[in-house]
């Protein structure tokens, strides 16, 4: 893919400001938006992690299969060692891997959550104001795939047979997010990438957390590196873009949000691709959360950096 659509000419072009990354036709591909969770809710989703490492020393896991971004030696440890190390992924209903389209096999919730119930959903609690500001993002910038989504957890108790049954709708009790997956990465050098196993034009969510400087993430596919401080939300078609983030000086956390379209087909037959949003389908002015547009004339070839300033606080 790289070869045949190769990167515009620019070489270690960045940006710190806000942006959007728009093709020739107007579709939206990627959103970076600097400091739109606030130092508050910021406050509130580091104390519950390092709170969620305590009580579950095991749930985050280093080295555990055999994809490459397993590798240990892209972990780091700090000396402060607020947030621990490794991964762990919150699912309340997924398929194992490759097991999707398996006839008569069941999802259920992820390992890590039938594990270690009790403390996740303390945690989902506890950084529920958080999340309902990334799916208050989402319902702007993509209306079709946030009304999608949060109709799948209904979709999925009504018809579809799950095992675990009640341990995953014990997790939908508290679950703020319009997406089924949630991983958090502690601590962890992310390898540039494409999500193979998303939706081609569904946006997926990383936000960033922790106490560090020098967060940069890279974004090769359209030769551009941006700022990734703590609070910043991307929304970005990961299936298309590809994608990484290196180690920090300090110690950092990042929730990365996905879909499995497999879920998806499960529980809605008749699924078909999710669409991007264009330009003129965005509501700037919709109320669920305040947010100031100014844009500015310039381009990266086919694609158009638009500033935007965030309200972040409901």
């Amino acid at each position: 893919m790289t070869a045949k659509f190769p990167p515009p000419e620019l070489c270690c072009a960045f940006e710190a400001r806000p942006f959007t990354v728009v093709d020739k036709i107007g579709e939206i591909g990627l959103w970076h938006m600097p400091s739109a969770i606030s130092q508050r809710l910021q406050t509130v989703v580091k104390k519950a992690t390092r709170e969620l490492y305590q009580s579950a020393l095991t749930l985050f896991q280093v080295g555990n299969g055999p994809a490459a971004w397993c590798d240990p030696s892209l972990f780091k440890r700090s000396a402060a060692n607020v947030w621990g190390l490794g991964t762990a992924c919150l699912c309340y209903c997924w398929f194992q891997q490759g097991h999707d389209a398996v006839p008569g096999e069941k999802p259920s919730p992820s390992s890590s959550c039938l594990k270690h119930l009790q403390a996740i959903l303390k945690y989902l609690d506890d950084i529920t104001p958080a999340m309902c500001i990334m799916a208050a993002v989402l319902r702007i910038i993509n209306p079709s795939q946030f009304f999608q989504c949060f109709q799948l957890p209904q979709r999925i108790t009504a018809c579809v047979p799950v095992n675990h049954r009640r341990e995953m709708l014990d997790l939908l009790e508290f679950w703020a997010s319009p997406f089924h997956c949630m991983q958090v990465i502690v601590n962890r050098e992310t390898l540039n990438h494409r999500d193979t196993r998303g939706w081609a034009f569904g946006y997926d969510l990383l936000a960033t957390f922790g106490r560090y400087s020098n967060g940069v993430l890279d974004l090769p596919s359209i030769g551009l590196s941006c700022a990734y401080n703590p609070g910043t939300i991307t929304r970005l078609m990961g299936k298309v873009l590809i994608h990484g983030v290196k180690l920090v000086n300090g110690e950092r956390f990042c929730f990365a949000q996905f879909v499995r379209p497999g879920v998806f087909l499960r529980a809605f037959p008749d699924t078909k691709e999710l669409q991007p949003p264009h330009l003129l389908d965005i509501d700037i002015r919709a109320n669920t959360v305040d947010f100031e547009w100014e844009r500015f004339q310039g381009t990266l070839r086919t694609y158009t950096f638009t500033p935007m300033s965030v309200n972040h606080e409901l």
